[in-house]
């Protein structure tokens, strides 16, 4: 089977090709128009699921919502067919991407670009189900924990669904620090050593983030918070790891 120029160049002993300005504008159109087909594509596997997962999300969010307006239920299924045409299709965008600017890159930094998109990827789906599964039920009952006896919450499905969004890529991204440190680490900006001296600033800075990012009650702070912290020291190891490769590279070129 052919492998496609573009998968091809993501392997670590490619040779860069010699590309013009308009050749690279030509890859780049490629790149985005490949992209739309298979966005478009999975967006009509997303539309078919869109009302059953549009249900799920809110019996496991707040059981019951309404629409206020004629087109909020369309609307809000093709966001949901978008979100899970953009989650489906994250891997194939992320390696497309990536085939774009590799010929760019030198050898040792080629090696990085399989590690990078896999971890980049799974790391945002993680946030992404945390978000669903813990933070934003959490979130609601709290919010909902609001109401009185003459005072009832009676959501409407747009707003809820937007909700959901926000928290979902805010934890996809917040889920990105260990990647964040293990580049800052391999280019020599930090050390494990600083990583752990300035553990307890980290910990004030991602509850300061955390209430940023919820509401600020206490619950939803700390279910933030908490797995974010866990990735803080992942990434302490992390940095270790790269830290010690590091050196015996010096060693050995020595």
């Amino acid at each position: 089977m052919r492998v496609p120029g573009w998968l091809a160049r993501l392997r670590p002993d490619s040779a860069p090709a010699e590309m013009s300005f308009l050749d690279h504008l030509e890859e780049l159109r490629g790149v985005i128009l490949s992209c739309l087909w298979v966005l478009m594509l999975l967006l009509v596997g997303g539309w078919m699921v869109s009302g059953r997962l549009l249900d799920l999300l809110v019996r496991h969010t707040v059981g019951t919502a309404i629409f206020i307006r004629p087109l909020e239920g369309f609307s809000c299924r093709i966001k949901i067919s978008l979100l899970v045409a953009f989650l489906a299709g994250l891997p194939y965008f992320a390696l497309r991407l990536w085939g774009f600017v590799v010929p760019g890159l030198l050898k040792h930094e080629r090696r990085l670009v399989w590690p990078l998109v896999v971890w980049s990827t799974l790391l945002f789906l993680l946030g992404v189900g945390f978000a669903t599964l813990a933070l934003t039920p959490t979130m609601l009952r709290v919010l909902m924990s609001f109401q009185t006896e003459v005072i009832h919450a009676n959501l409407a499905v747009g707003y809820l669904l937007d909700f959901f969004v926000k928290m979902a890529f805010a934890c996809g991204l917040l889920f990105q620090l260990p990647l964040v440190i293990a580049a800052l680490s391999y280019a020599g900006l930090v050390t494990p050593a600083f990583l752990k001296s300035k553990w307890r600033h980290a910990i004030v800075i991602i509850l300061i983030v955390a209430a940023v990012v919820t509401p600020g009650d206490g619950p939803s702070q700390l279910v933030l918070a908490a797995p974010v912290i866990v990735l803080y020291f992942v990434s302490i190891a992390v940095s270790a790891a790269i830290h010690r490769k590091r050196g015996r590279a010096r060693e050995v070129s020595a």
